[in-house]
């Protein structure tokens, strides 16, 4: 038995693009707090009727609570149209008047959305009046969210001499907040990275396998400068699982000064750095973080790693709402449209994909029309196809993304819906490729061809990033539409005609709509998107939107990983290794393994794994609750 140390650091852009964030940002520089701040007291969860009306003596009016202001730009961005072209609206903040003129010209991502910048200066530390006031005859629609509270929303009927804060919009059944938002130049307040679990004794292995022992005492040191009104907090936690689990970890605790002793079952450790600032013009900055850790080690592991492939698992910096396929209507939705008969005899889990996804384009005729009953239906796959199937409601891209990606899920498939230039699709997790792979269900409105279809290069179909990256950086001759459109289609389907679709992507962080449609927009994609719950991908091709408050530039937040597993190994004695797994699948039930070839066998997520002399292969894939295998993860093991 021996004490021995080690340590591991984070210090370059890809070192700490591992670690979690939220309200941070990361380069080679190291990190530091995110700029661009966006205020908003609602989160756009509205239809298209649900406005206020600005004409007249009618005006409304929006209170920005806000604190130290240090921008160096502002925008106003309220979601309003116009009922003309040449519409004026006169805008005060805080006494300040300035006209705003529709724009006739107007972005996709513009529509509806204005981004009106207005001066700094105008701007003040807690309340912010701002009113809208219709200029002539132009009648002017704000959206509006129903709510109680913060109640900073008020409408004046007489021209601004008193105003209500309840009654509001039209037929005066509203009570809640505008849907306008502002914009600042300037730091987040707080920020969180916060790093991957890491393997403790993993630390002091030789040839992948841990030696025997366990860690003592750990310490975490932060490089980090701190300007004046600026902090970083800085903690830890460890636990016995690879991944945390409240029932098997420690809460975060403040690092102090030296070692802090660990639990006796601890093996895997996360530090966590909280950036603050109460001067939105300054920031801490991050260069490097170290974790030391000293461990009594008992015996040096007889074993050794020789081959095969156990790959560090992508974690997001969102959380995600995996729907069940256990849930009561994911069952009513698989058998009442014979979902099983779809995928009956598909060769492999990506031709069932593939059946799904033209199954699910079949389900429509004429479906871009909005039926006799005027009705954009809610994303609510039941509630859809049953409208689809009688002409009776709108059936649009919105509709086919949100059909495939709740039948993927209600088939223990992993899918989510993705939004982008003038369209939706989705993108679904696919074991045999190892990767997310954006599909397109709706984007043929013909009804004789209904073609459906992703890209691929080199044979590999590709994800909305690679396609974004591909058109952004004129890279895409390769590219091929697959499979090969049908002539009737003509050259809508041509590479760069149809690749610009992908110039700015977002995705849903949920695909449980099944289970309940909050939070989301009521009519998804039938107006300009507002709702600030979805992710967006932003970076120094694709500019971030002021008016949406979730944005990234770090890969793994939206492409994690799903049907994988890690494998952990530590010495047992001179002929065995303790196996301890873990999984990003969704909906995860089982483990099954395979020794040396054998029988798939159903096994705990902790084990003994007995070694014969020479080499030994284990094999380990996640099985979820309908009984859909992961991807495997293979160890070849030496003794």
């Amino acid at each position: 038995m021996e004490k021995r140390k080690a340590s591991v650091t984070w210090r370059s852009a890809a070192d700490l693009n591992r670690a979690t964030r939220r309200g941070v940002h990361v380069d080679e520089a190291g990190a530091r707090l995110r700029r661009g701040v966006t205020v908003a007291d609602e989160m756009g969860r509205s239809n298209q009727r649900d406005v206020e009306t600005v004409a007249g003596l009618r005006q409304a009016r929006k209170v920005y609570r806000l604190g130290p202001v240090a921008a160096e730009r502002a925008y106003l961005c309220p979601f309003i149209r116009a009922d003309r072209d040449d519409a004026e609206l006169d805008i005060d903040v805080n006494g300040h008047v300035q006209r705003y003129a529709w724009p006739r010209e107007r972005p996709y991502w513009e529509d509806a959305w204005q981004r009106i910048e207005i001066p700094v200066a105008a701007l003040r530390e807690g309340d912010n009046d701002v009113i809208f006031r219709a200029v002539g005859e132009s009648r002017w629609s704000l959206l509006v969210e129903n709510s109680l509270l913060p109640d900073r929303s008020a409408v004046s009927e007489d021209g601004g001499q008193t105003w209500r804060w309840e009654a509001m919009g039209d037929s005066d059944r509203a009570d809640g907040e505008y849907v306008t938002r502002l914009w600042l130049d300037q730091y987040c307040e707080t920020g969180t990275l916060e790093s991957e679990p890491v393997d403790l004794m993993g630390l002091f292995a030789a040839a992948g396998v841990a030696p025997a022992g366990r860690p003592t005492s750990m310490a975490v040191a932060a490089a980090v400068t701190t300007p004046q009104g600026t902090g970083a907090d800085l903690e830890w936690r460890a636990g016995s699982s690879p991944t945390y689990r409240p029932e098997s970890w420690t809460a975060w605790r403040s690092v102090t000064d030296g070692s802090a002793p660990l639990p006796e079952e601890a093996r895997f450790a996360q530090w966590r750095l909280v950036l603050s600032t109460a001067s939105p013009d300054v920031t801490p900055a991050l260069t490097q973080i170290e974790l030391l850790v000293e461990a009594r080690l008992d015996e040096e592991s007889a074993a050794r790693v020789v081959g095969g492939e156990n790959r560090e698992l992508a974690r997001s910096s969102y959380r995600f709402a995996h729907v069940s396929p256990d849930e009561p209507r994911c069952r009513a939705l698989r058998e009442r449209w014979n979902l099983d008969e779809v995928v009956a005899g598909a060769a492999s889990e990506w031709e069932a994909l593939v059946r799904l996804r033209q199954w699910v384009r079949d389900q429509w005729e004429d479906g871009w029309n909005m039926g006799p009953l005027d009705y954009v239906p809610p994303w609510d796959a039941m509630v859809i196809l049953e409208l689809a199937g009688q002409q009776l409601a709108l059936g649009m891209c919105t509709h086919y993304a949100t059909v495939l990606t709740q039948c993927c899920a209600a088939m223990g498939y992993t899918a989510r819906t993705q939004i982008m230039q003038c369209h939706c699709i989705v993108e679904v997790w696919s074991n045999d490729y190892g990767k997310w792979v954006s599909m397109d269900p709706g984007g043929d409105s013909n009804d004789e061809t209904k073609f459906t279809y992703h890209f691929e290069r080199d044979g590999i179909p590709q994800s909305a990033l690679e396609l974004n990256r591909a058109w952004r950086q004129g890279d895409y001759a390769d590219l091929v539409v697959s499979p090969t459109p049908p002539p009737a289609t003509g050259d809508r389907f041509d590479v760069a005609k149809r690749l610009p679709l992908w110039q700015r992507f977002m995705i849903s962080l949920r695909n449980d709509e099944l289970v309940t449609l909050e939070p989301g927009e009521p009519e998804h994609g039938k107006t300009a998107y507002h709702y600030d719950g979805y992710l967006f991908w932003a970076d120094d091709l694709t500019e971030a939107l002021p008016w949406f408050s979730r944005h990234t530039d770090r890969v793994e937040d939206l492409y994690w990983s799903v049907g994988q597993v890690r494998i952990h190994l530590q010495s047992a004695g001179s002929e065995a290794v303790l196996v301890q797994l873990e999984t990003a699948m969704p909906n995860a039930s089982q483990y099954q393994v395979r020794v040396d070839g054998g029988e798939w066998q159903e096994r705990e997520e902790r084990f003994e794994w007995a070694l014969n002399p020479g080499e030994n292969q284990l094999e380990v894939r996640p099985v979820n609750t309908v009984g859909r295998t992961g991807m495997a993860s293979r160890l070849v093991v030496a003794r």
